[in-house]
């Protein structure tokens, strides 16, 4: 076996299994820092001020053993320590050594245990195992390897370019010899206000005479321990709460119950950490979110506190003038410091291992032994430890421990916790064959079209689904990615789907947010499909620029769910303009795609579109058969049936399908507004009250699809002499967000709100949309300008000149984009004025 780092989560596994060993077991510890193996970064430190954070109590090696530790002092020249001392770092550090030392003695029964100076680099799959590579050393087999590589150095991703070069800034305190170079009269900013800045703080307080100013943008320093000890106030099992509020409300309870009964907060939160790492697993992601955006810092402060020497020190140093706090953005901390300070960044780690520069992190996240753990924190693990690979798959012979697990388990980083798991990780691995058969490669999982899907096995089912939804045009697409990236949080694929469905419009949701999900995933792990979709949607997110995803189409043609996004009117009931290109598209893809049930649905909307009825009218029939709730496949025939005038039949062939297979379809408005259609051709007034008033009312459908279909059908009403709706113009525009109707994006959209703003008799709301028209300059805007003077004319009376303003760009509507039957209203408006002016002129 192999232990890559020897820090204390690398020394107290190897203390563990040397323990538990029963046969011949062969361990190799490996570990680059100077000194002796076992104390690690945190634990190396010479300085006698800086102090554990936690009683000499719980620190022991052995949990059946609590006051190991304690005895170990006192034989090691410690007689006066108790178990409520908070003693020095370097101490614990050196009780480390000595555990190694212990496992690595030649009279230890049943181990044979190596120690490597060397620095790993990478960690390889081989014949009967692993084979971790060195630097400058010889490459080390194992059949099982533990990576306890501990706790990153401090993130850099705030430090400025200029800066990151200047001798004066300490990347890291914790390097040897990084803060040798201040002197007494150096002016010191410190970034960050933790339990590091605090140690930062205590050691160069002693060096320099300039005052120390440490910064933060919350500016709150760790809590103090008390000297006195109290009991942690205990929490029933039964009460882990399941939610964020459950558990602030929890929080808060205590806390007061505690400060009520002791007088001090503490016990409260102690009472907590035996249950912490339940509560986190209980919490949904979208609470975990919202904790470590919200909470974290709060908890922090509250959870990893000073011991009272320190605390007291600090407080000094503030109360004398040397040491001042300031809650400051970085940036801003930077600028205003004294010339020639020294910058050293104590501002903590990132999370997020795929950014590391570590070599053998880099190493095993490019062969894709590793992923992002929940939330893009750590690694991804089973409960016991074992890595799991880029598939999601857990890989024989990999474990971890300690800071790499704090996706899972949040608090992971201290002593008591590190403990456990070495004990629960080593007792695993004792028993062990020490030949285990060698890891076999991921399976690569492929979707309905034969392409690779790089998630894990339940994520990649979940995302199936989520892309099944959007091509027979249901709802739930985006509550399946959530489940898909639940699962996987480094599934770079879903969050990318997720970002182009969002900017689409199918689902609700933040474009960007999703794509910068799907950017920081896809450094975890990528493939040759999820870049060029990252890509694409990159340029349509940030630059409107949709030739990425033809470009990824020309690649990946049987990516099914970018030809819908590729072609939005078909897929998407006609959010934007439809360019004759875009049935190219389709068009051009009949070898890849033959009788596939999606594609005759897609192709038949072409062929409506191009006016050829009967040919859409079998395709369409085709694709129903082999899936009865194909959006695309009805959405065609729904048009083919209007465009034919067979109202009666294409009335009762709707119906059916939206109360049978088209029930979960997520675009049912659009589909009664297609039914509507009907009813206003057969003069069922009666009829189109009842889908005003319910699958197109307020209640049921917003944004742009209360826009596009509800709006829209109440001015055709309108022009048409339908008798008056129950459904009031403003409370369709009650659910349409404002932008829409005063900044539309696209032409398509201006075409509907102008419909909405004439339905609401808003003479300033069409001033304000021809002002914005005229400063667009996308094709078709100009349309958009020239139907406001229209409806104008047509609101005021002016009847001639509405027929005049639309006839003269006959012709020229079709460039706003939509489907004739859309369209069509412009027409209706037109006859609606001729008849009104032919009346005006017999009366």
């Amino acid at each position: 076996m192999a232990i890559v780092g020897g820090g204390a989560a690398g020394a107290l596994t190897l203390a563990h299994l040397a323990h538990l060993a029963g046969g011949r077991l062969r361990i190799a510890l490996i570990d680059h820092g100077p000194g002796d193996f076992g104390s690690g970064t945190a634990y190396r430190t010479t300085d006698r001020a800086h102090l554990l954070n936690v009683r000499a109590a719980a620190m022991s090696a052995w949990p059946d053993r609590p006051a190991h530790f304690t005895d170990w002092l006192a034989a090691h020249g410690h007689d006066q320590v108790t178990g409520e001392d908070f003693v020095p770092r370097a101490a614990f550090g050196a009780y480390l050594a000595a555990l190694t030392r212990e496992a690595a003695g030649d009279d230890r029964p049943g181990a044979d245990v190596r120690l490597i100076q060397g620095r790993a680099n990478g960690v390889h799959r081989g014949p009967g195992g692993w084979t971790i590579t060195l630097e400058g050393a010889a490459p080390v087999h194992a059949a099982e390897v533990v990576l306890a590589i501990g706790i990153e150095p401090p993130a850099q991703a705030w430090v400025p370019r200029r800066l990151r070069s200047r001798p004066r800034f300490v990347a890291d305190p914790w390097r040897p010899g990084a803060l040798d170079g201040v002197g007494p009269d150096d002016p010191v900013l410190i970034v960050g206000t933790g339990l590091t800045a605090v140690d930062v703080a205590v050691t160069l307080s002693a060096r320099t005479r300039r005052p120390i100013t440490a910064t933060s943008r919350n500016g709150l320093l760790p809590s103090a321990h008390t000297q006195e000890v109290r009991a942690p106030m205990p929490l029933d099992g039964a009460a882990v709460p399941v939610g964020i509020r459950a558990l602030r409300h929890l929080v808060h309870d205590r806390v007061r119950a505690s400060i009520a009964a002791t007088g001090d907060w503490r016990p409260a939160i102690d009472g907590l950490r035996p249950h912490t790492q339940a509560i986190w697993a209980a919490l949904p992601e979208a609470d975990r979110r919202e904790f470590l955006r919200r909470d974290l810092r709060r908890w922090d402060n509250a959870r990893h506190r000073m011991a009272p020497a320190v605390a007291a020190t600090i407080t000094g140093l503030r109360s004398e003038g040397r040491l001042a706090i300031a809650a400051e953005h970085p940036s801003v901390a930077i600028a205003i410091a004294e010339p020639g300070s020294w910058i050293v960044n104590t501002t903590g780690p990132d999370p997020d291992l795929a950014g590391s520069t570590n070599p053998i992190i880099q190493q095993l996240f490019a062969a894709g032994l590793v992923t992002a753990g929940p939330l893009g924190m750590g690694w991804a693990t089973t409960g016991d430890g074992q890595l799991r690979d880029a598939y999601g798959e857990a890989v024989p012979g990999l474990w971890t421990l300690g800071s790499t697990r704090r996706g899972q388990l949040l608090e992971t980083t201290a002593v008591p916790e590190i403990r456990a798991q070495a004990a629960a990780l080593a007792a695993r691995l004792a028993d062990r064959p020490a030949a285990a058969s060698a890891a076999r490669g991921p399976r690569v999982r492929r979707d309905q079209y034969g392409l690779a899907v790089l998630g894990a096995a339940r994520a990649a089912e979940h995302f199936d689904d989520a892309v099944g939804r959007v091509l027979r045009v249901q709802q739930g697409a985006g509550a399946a990615l959530d489940a898909a990236t639940g699962e996987d949080p480094s599934f770079a694929l879903a969050h990318a789907v997720r970002a182009l469905l969002a900017v689409e419009g199918v689902i609700d949701g933040d474009a960007p947010a999703a794509l910068a999900d799907a950017e920081r995933a896809a450094r975890a792990r990528t493939d040759a499909r999820t870049g060029s979709l990252l890509r694409a949607v990159a340029a349509r997110v940030r630059a409107s620029d949709p030739a990425g995803l033809l470009r990824h189409i020309d690649d990946f043609p049987r990516d099914a769910l970018v030809v819908n996004a590729c072609v939005p009117t078909i897929a998407f009931g006609g959010a934007t303009q439809v360019p004759q290109h875009a049935w190219a598209v389709v068009e051009r893809l009949a070898p890849v795609y033959g009788e596939d049930w999606w594609y005759l649905g897609l192709l038949a909307f072409v062929r409506q579109e191009q006016h050829r009825w009967p040919q859409s009218a079998e395709l369409a029939e085709r694709s129903l058969a082999a899936d009865p709730a194909g959006g695309h496949a009805a959405h065609a025939r729904s048009h083919v049936y209007y465009e034919t005038g067979e109202h009666r039949a294409g009335l009762a062939w709707l119906d059916g399908w939206i109360d049978g297979p088209g029930a979960t379809a997520f675009q049912g408005a659009h589909f009664s507004w297609h039914a509507a259609l009907h009813e206003l051709a057969l003069e069922r007034w009666t009829d189109v009250s009842a889908r005003l008033r319910g699958p197109l009312s307020p209640r049921s459908v917003g944004g742009v699809r209360a826009l596009v279909d509800s709006a829209s059908l109440l001015w055709r009403c309108r022009v048409l002499g339908a008798p008056p709706q129950p459904l009031a113009i403003d409370e369709v525009l009650g659910v349409v967000p404002k932008e829409l109707l005063a900044e539309p994006q696209t032409a398509f959209i201006g075409l509907h709100a102008a419909l909405a703003l004439a339905a609401a008799d808003d003479l300033g709301g069409l001033d304000a949309l021809a002002r914005h028209a005229a400063t667009r300059t996308e094709p078709a805007f100009d349309l958009v300008a020239a139907l406001v003077r229209a409806l104008r004319a047509y609101l005021a009376g002016d009847y001639d000149r509405t027929v005049e303003l639309i006839s003269r760009r006959s012709g020229e509507w079709v460039r706003l984009g939509g489907s004739d039957a859309q369209r069509e209203v412009i027409d209706d408006t037109l006859l609606s004025a001729l008849q009104r002016s032919q009346r005006s002129r017999i009366g």
